[in-house]
């Protein structure tokens, strides 16, 4: 029995499209095992002696009857059979005949001394894949060495485009296969059901039918374009067969070698539009200008489970020593206790408030720390706290010079009022 290869994946037939592999070229490198049957021992030992040393792609098993080999093709991973004509019981034809009921494809080469030309026809007529005289030179083993290496390598080829081609059919996500023009070439169940077409509605027809209405004509070619240059990938909106809008995840690559274009689709869930939209928010926390950490309410001592950059340069603190802390890391002996308190009262009524309090450091510095806190529900339950920080040092610095000129102007006008008196 011929090894059955592993699965292909949707991922990895994709993969393999992209990269130039092609649908028809995923011929396995590995040794070719070659099922040698003749009942004259001494020419198996010339044929294993003459095939498999010089070549180490090949891996000789030889048998002395066609019984023998139906035995071995059950579990022994045979990728081509070699077999003489004249053999007792059962000839060279019929165990042909017995092999191609249970194996249609397997390679079977008849190389034999006594042939004729009706054997070689009835060999044909039987699906005999090659058929050669048996010869005493070196010459005729390096041609029915070539014989088999073609023939395993071509039936290697065709059972990995079978195995591809069912992947792309069983498929649950929509593959489709474009022309450089945007013609479909090919598109699978799942793709023509996503859009609400037949598939033959779809085959020799352009991209842009399920361009959205709302876009210009051009978008689905400009889309082509880039993908030609470098995978595309993301959401996008098209349209169905009954003019419906669906949201989809595209990706769409460009095999070089077969000049078309490889388009995976499948319909966004709301996880996928959640995790977008969650990604997106996290990105705009990365990027604001103040710090921002997130605490959960359900975990003693309420850790932080979230800090964006801002806290960190704020801070001097990398993500690593601040995760998994409480927030008061961050006091020292001379962060004033009752606004300390205002936070963890405020924190256990679970609600907003915003104080200034002084802050330190990972260097030891201080900085005026500017600090608003907000609790995050769901439903009734107060799960996380969110927290803003904002460097405020100058304007308390300011705030303390102008209280000082303002206490000195005071005081030099009393002195004033009290000298006129």
């Amino acid at each position: 029995m011929t090894k059955r290869p592993p699965k292909t994946s949707l991922h990895e037939l994709v993969k393999r499209l992209s990269d130039g592999g092609g649908l028809l070229t995923d011929v396995q490198h590995d040794p070719i095992r070659v099922l040698h049957v003749d009942d004259e021992s001494a020419f198996s030992d010339l044929f294993s002696r003459f095939l498999a040393p010089p070549r180490g792609e090949f891996d000789v098993v030889c048998v002395e009857s066609a019984d023998e080999a139906l035995t071995l093709l059950d579990h022994d991973g045979i990728d081509c059979i070699v077999s003489d004509y004249r053999m007792p019981r059962v000839d060279g034809l019929e165990f042909l005949l017995r092999v191609r009921e249970q194996y249609p494809d397997l390679p079977f080469i008849l190389y034999t001394g006594q042939g004729s030309e009706d054997v070689a026809s009835d060999a044909i007529a039987a699906g005999v894949t090659g058929y050669l005289q048996k010869g005493s030179g070196v010459e005729q083993y390096e041609l029915l060495a070539n014989r088999i290496e073609h023939a395993v390598a071509r039936h290697r080829a065709e059972r990995s485009a079978k195995r591809s081609f069912r992947a792309l059919e069983t498929a649950s996500e929509g593959i489709a296969i474009l022309a450089e023009d945007g013609t479909y070439l090919y598109v699978n169940e799942a793709y023509a059901a996503l859009y609400g077409y037949r598939r033959r509605d779809l085959v020799g027809g352009r991209f842009d039918v399920l361009a959205d209405p709302n876009e210009p004509v051009t978008v689905p070619f400009e889309l082509l374009s880039v993908a030609k240059r470098r995978r595309w990938e993301g959401p996008v909106v098209h349209r169905r067969a009954d003019d419906s809008l669906v949201e989809v995840e595209l990706s769409v690559v460009y095999n070089e070698e077969e000049r078309s274009f490889i388009c995976t689709a499948h319909e966004r869930t709301e996880a996928e539009v959640l995790a977008e939209d969650l990604s997106l928010k996290e990105r705009a926390m990365d990027a604001a200008p103040i710090g921002i950490v997130i605490t959960d309410s359900h975990q003693r001592d309420e850790p932080i489970i979230y800090t964006n950059e801002g806290f960190t340069r704020l801070t001097g603190y990398e993500e690593r020593d601040i995760l998994g802390r409480n927030c008061r890391f961050l006091q020292g002996p001379e962060s004033d206790p009752a606004t300390v308190a205002r936070l963890r009262e405020a924190i256990e009524a679970r609600r907003a408030e915003s104080v200034v309090l002084l802050n330190y450091r990972a260097d030891g510095t201080t900085f005026w720390n500017r600090i608003s806190i907000a609790p995050i529900q769901s439903g009734d339950d107060v799960t996380h706290f969110v927290g803003f920080q904002q460097d405020v040092t100058d304007l308390v610095e300011a705030q303390e010079t102008v209280a000082e000129q303002a206490a000195e102007l005071t005081t030099a006008r009393r002195e004033a009022e009290n000298r006129e008196e």
